[in-house]
């Protein structure tokens, strides 16, 4: 008798221990993305404890405790509630989806290369993840638990579960206030866009004495987190050496103690389109370009420059959204546009490498740069050249083999390091190349990172994340530099500036001259207040859209 009892306490024991192995492995898969291969032997031989007790307890000989026909409807529920989290884990890893306008607005682009791309990385990422852990967790439901409706009812529990984290990691009243007002359809008047908006047209812009060309360098997903020393835990691990030396040795704004400068992501300005849209209008992108009729009679400084006589030129070597930049430069005066089809026949490229390495057709970064190179070789002043690089993309960059080899090609961490220490190098060299040229000492060099990395690898510890802002070769001294806060919108007035413009007031469309001492609006009035009052300037501009259209058809 009493040994039968202490076999039952012992039992008992093993199963709790087993159990709280098993509940732990499920917990930590939820919150924190298990890897799908490197689950713990432990969880392995809890399963195989839990299986054997029951078995010698006779649990498995229960009624409903396994029937052949409702495995499929186990399996199905099980595997679609996983990878339904899987998915959502992913998006949050590699799009800014708190952002619900910019992720709207994106969608309503075409399905081009770049998104058939980033479905391939979601099936490829996810898939795997899911058939190993639906296995695992399987193995748990039909071990741990005694009938179907138990494990229908755990898996129901892990549906609403995951559906109550959308709502805490998404912002999806953001999504369905946004679809079920149609904000491209609300005409509403912004006192703020008003006071605060400098036409170009209504201020006196004074060019230098001599012009100057202009060379704009949008680095993909380029941010200071990549120069912390502690990157990785690795005290020797800055990730971008040449570019945080070329930061230090020039100007970058917002430069303080031994970081350097940055600006801030605002709404409106977190993708590679919107943040060139916003630095190019200093409007924000919070309504679709092509659809508001206002936003193409407002003045970029490319429109400035085409009115100085500037020979303005824009290539871009992915196809991502291509078709977007490309009509929104020639409507805003760039005279040439080259894509990433121009690029692979004048470089005369192979087409498989670029396939075989990527997945799609991309000019990789090296390749941007020789690019560039070809196209100031016969450039004729003043210019302005306006291009991007691609490699450092989240999730995991875009490893090109031939720039920097590494052993383990499968280590998505070490992929992005890798990719982030090459675009480093490639500028460098690409800026020394320059320095040979007859136009250097009269061209403005200025580099951004077009917005913070979209992923959370390798950045998602750090706080006070930037995006690295450098000017090169300027004709002015800022009057403050240092701790400055700015956004998007203040590089308007600030790219002219460096290029020897001077501007009554300092200010042009919501942005402020960094060179001078005017307040930006961040510093006015704080990141978080102007977001608030960016996300009512939608409604503004289709006002204005509005007008437009109506004294059009009285003319």
């Amino acid at each position: 008798m009493q040994n039968n009892k202490l076999k039952k306490i012992i039992i008992l024991c093993l199963k709790i221990i087993a159990i709280e192995e098993c509940l732990t492995f499920v917990v930590l898969h939820y919150f924190f993305e298990i890897k799908p291969f490197t689950i713990s032997p432990i969880v392995i031989v809890s399963f195989l404890v839990l299986f054997i007790l029951n078995y010698l307890t006779k649990n498995y000989q229960k009624k409903d405790y396994f029937k052949i026909s409702h495995i499929p409807l186990v399996v199905i529920l099980l595997f679609f509630v996983i990878h339904l989290r899987a998915g959502i884990i992913w998006a949050l890893n590699t799009f800014p989806l708190n952002d619900a306008n910019m992720v709207l607005l994106t969608l309503q682009e075409p399905f081009d290369d770049f998104a058939y791309l980033m479905v391939k990385q979601y099936l490829e990422t996810t898939i795997p993840q899911t058939a190993v852990v639906s296995i695992i967790l399987l193995l748990f439901v039909y071990v741990l638990l005694n009938s179907t409706k138990k494990r229908l009812a755990f898996i129901g529990m892990y549906f609403i579960t995951t559906i109550v984290f959308v709502f805490i990691d998404i912002p999806v009243l953001n999504y369905i206030y946004i679809l079920s007002n149609e904000p491209e359809k609300q005409s509403s008047y912004s006192k703020f866009f008003v006071e605060n908006y400098v036409n170009p047209d209504s201020v006196k812009i004074t060019l230098p004495e001599e012009k100057r060309n202009l060379i704009l360098i949008y680095l993909e997903s380029l941010e200071t987190t990549f120069a912390d020393k502690e990157h990785g835990g690795n005290q020797d691990s800055n990730l971008i050496p040449e570019i945080t030396e070329l930061a230090k040795e020039n100007i970058s704004f917002g430069k303080h103690e031994s970081h350097i400068g940055g600006g801030l992501d605002a709404s409106g300005s977190t993708s590679t389109f919107t943040t060139m849209h916003t630095r190019s209008l200093g409007i924000p992108h919070i309504v679709n370009y092509r659809n508001t009729p206002i936003l193409h009679y407002y003045k970029s400084f490319y429109k400035i420059l085409n009115e100085n006589g500037y020979k303005q030129i824009f290539f871009q070597g992915n196809p991502g959204l291509y078709n977007q930049f490309r009509n929104f430069v020639i409507d805003q005066k760039v005279d040439e546009v080259y894509g990433p089809e121009d690029l692979i026949e004048r470089l005369d490229l192979d087409v498989e490498t670029l396939i075989k390495n990527q997945g799609y057709k991309t000019v990789q970064d090296k390749d941007a740069f020789k690019f560039a190179t070809t196209i100031l070789d016969t450039i004729s002043e003043p210019f302005s050249l306006t291009f991007f690089t691609i490699d450092t993309h989240a999730p995991h960059g875009m490893y090109d083999p031939d720039c920097i080899k590494i052993e383990n090609e499968k280590d998505a961490d070490e992929q992005l390091k890798v990719t982030a220490r090459c675009v480093s190098r490639e500028l460098d060299k690409f800026l020394i190349s320059l320095k040979s040229k007859t136009f250097y000492e009269n061209t403005s060099i200025v580099i951004f990172g077009d917005h913070r990395f979209m992923g959370t690898r390798l950045v998602k510890d750090f706080p006070d994340r930037k995006w690295v802002n450098i000017f090169i070769n300027v004709s002015k001294i800022p009057s403050v530099e240092e701790k400055r806060r700015f956004s998007d919108i203040d590089m308007f007035p600030t790219i002219l500036s460096a290029m020897g413009f001077s501007i009554k007031g300092n200010k042009l469309g919501l942005g402020t001259d960094l060179f001078s001492e005017e307040k930006t609006l961040v510093e006015k009035m704080g990141l978080d207040s102007l977001n608030k009052e960016i996300d009512k300037i939608s409604g503004h501009l289709v006002y204005e859209s509005y007008l437009l259209k109506k004294n059009l058809k009285e003319k």
